[in-house]
């Protein structure tokens, strides 16, 4: 094929991209995993405190944990996190605020030590995930035998053949082809539609387009944004044995992604992809939280705790830009597309035990079915369009088991020394891949299937009366297969997504 039909070929894959839905099970695991976030005492444990409770942060996952205070307690957290060198003009730190929250403790002034103790109400904000993440890769794999022109050609051999096979001229999809490339040179077609766009062979392996090898090829990748989380919180002690605890969580999304795609073909053609993902969303859940002390003589305790569903309103829009050598030769922009989405249910066990005011250990297990998660219309019904979509989410994610383990000793009263490790299985099945339709939106065919995360955590904290400093270090390490385009035959590029956070807390209790 000459450059002329790869340049002709480029232009309909922007031009078949003019309807906004974009949402895949790629993005459901993007919008339904959370970071191990909140105080620095709750990190530097790894979030292992789901049955020793006595933390604020402890509301956006057991509720119930908060129960166990005696006073009241206000703490506000800074946090800087490192994710190396940054990626499109974007810098690879973000400094932020964590965590800020209040909660008040009611004392029942009931003297016996049976029946209603506490009742505790406490509000928190946190940052539920940050998305701050860089790539920047030479794609593998090629060997001058793959490129991601096969993959646009298979799409534009679909909008066409929909075309022909419905009675329509193949230029009513692709209309904006006309302004990027001549389409004198009919040559790139075949037999299936004649100069006027009628059909004259039905048979469908017959096709429209082809796409040439890759010599090599770039990638380039920035997202940036958080998801917001604030937790309204009411607990209860009951005997100092039985705790409860309901939060109601409210969220929202700020999610945007910039990447860059740069192929070189084994004839000398060279084009690139400038494109822009932006997703906003707001949404709320209910969490409900038990620990019990099962022998009164002994400060062992078991947590339990679910989550339901967070349900957002989602608002997308994107844009991409197309080069060819080095002239532009195209710029899509899609405006707002409003849609529901419904994140999977969570459950949770925990077990925590004490040895006087000098130590501290906790374990906890957390789990969710990503493949449960939904998208759908406005009205609350999913569409032809989002019912495939959720089938795809169902065959290509999976359930997620996380493993929290955390201890903390105080060889001082004043002074407590923290360590914290996480486990978080991978959400992908193996074989998982993006789904495209040829009238998506989306000029992105890339997609990465992340592997397990670990987190190590490391924490101290300082006690002076009423106040209190903690400082907290996690380090992220997660490994992902990078495929730059779909192709059953392409070898992965293998990346990471490692980084650092370092965080304070500032607290005082009253």
């Amino acid at each position: 094929m000459n450059t002329s039909k790869i340049y002709l070929l480029l232009g309909a894959f922007l031009a078949t991209a003019t309807t906004a839905l974009a949402q895949d099970s790629y993005d459901a695991q993007t919008f339904s995993q959370s970071d191990l976030s909140g105080t620095s005492r709750f990190v530097g444990m790894g979030g292992a405190l789901g049955a020793l409770g006595g933390d604020i942060s402890v509301m956006g996952t057991n509720p119930a944990g908060t129960g166990l205070y005696r006073k009241s307690d206000g703490a506000f957290t800074l946090s800087g996190v490192f994710s190396g060198d940054g990626a499109m003009g974007h810098d690879g730190t973000r400094l932020s605020i964590d965590q800020a929250g209040l909660l008040v403790a009611f004392d029942m002034d009931n003297p016996s030590g049976k029946g209603l103790q506490y009742v505790n109400f406490g509000v928190n904000y946190s940052e539920k995930r940050n998305f701050l993440s860089n790539l920047f890769t030479p794609v593998g794999g090629l060997d001058g035998i793959f490129s991601q022109t096969f993959q646009i050609a298979d799409m534009a051999n679909a909008a066409m053949f929909d075309a022909v096979r419905n009675g329509e001229k193949y230029d009513k999809y692709f209309g904006i082809m006309t302004d990027l490339a001549t389409l004198n040179d009919n040559t790139v077609l075949i037999d299936m539609v004649d100069d006027q766009g009628n059909l004259v062979n039905d048979e469908y392996d017959n096709k429209l387009y082809d796409g040439v090898a890759a010599s090599k090829a770039i990638y380039e990748r920035a997202t940036y944004g958080a998801n917001s989380q604030i937790d309204i919180n009411l607990s209860f002690n009951v005997s100092d044995q039985l705790f409860y605890g309901l939060s109601v969580g409210v969220y929202d999304i700020d999610y945007s992604r910039e990447s860059f795609y740069q192929e070189t073909g084994v004839d000398g053609y060279s084009y690139e992809w400038n494109n822009w993902y932006k997703t906003r969303g707001d949404g709320f859940d209910l969490k409900l939280g038990f620990i019990a002390r099962p022998f009164e003589d002994s400060p062992f305790r078991i947590g339990a705790y679910i989550h339901t569903p967070t349900w957002y309103r989602m608002t997308d829009a994107n844009g991409a830009t197309l080069y060819y050598g080095d002239r532009k030769v195209g710029y899509l922009e899609n405006g707002d597309f409003d849609y529901n989405y419904r994140t999977p249910w969570k459950f949770g066990l925990s077990l925590g035990h004490t040895i006087g005011s000098f130590f501290a250990v906790g374990a906890e297990y957390e789990y969710q079915d990503l493949s449960t998660a939904k998208f759908s219309d406005i009205d609350g019904y999913a569409s032809e369009y989002f019912r495939y979509t959720n089938s795809v989410t169902k065959e290509t994610l999976r359930g997620q088991h996380t493993l929290k383990l955390g201890a903390e000793l105080k060889p001082v009263d004043e002074f407590s020394i923290r360590l914290g490790y996480n486990f978080v299985s991978s959400p992908f099945k193996k074989g998982a891949y993006r789904t495209l339709f040829y009238d998506d939106p989306y000029t992105e065919t890339d997609f990465t299937n992340w592997g397990d995360i670990n987190r190590l955590t490391f924490g101290i904290g300082y006690r002076y009366k009423t106040g209190y400093i903690d400082l907290a270090y996690q380090y992220q390490m997660q490994k992902g297969d990078f495929y730059a385009f779909d192709d059953v035959n392409l070898k992965p590029t293998t990346i990471d997504n490692n980084r650092s956070q370092l965080m304070a807390t500032f607290g005082f209790r009253f």
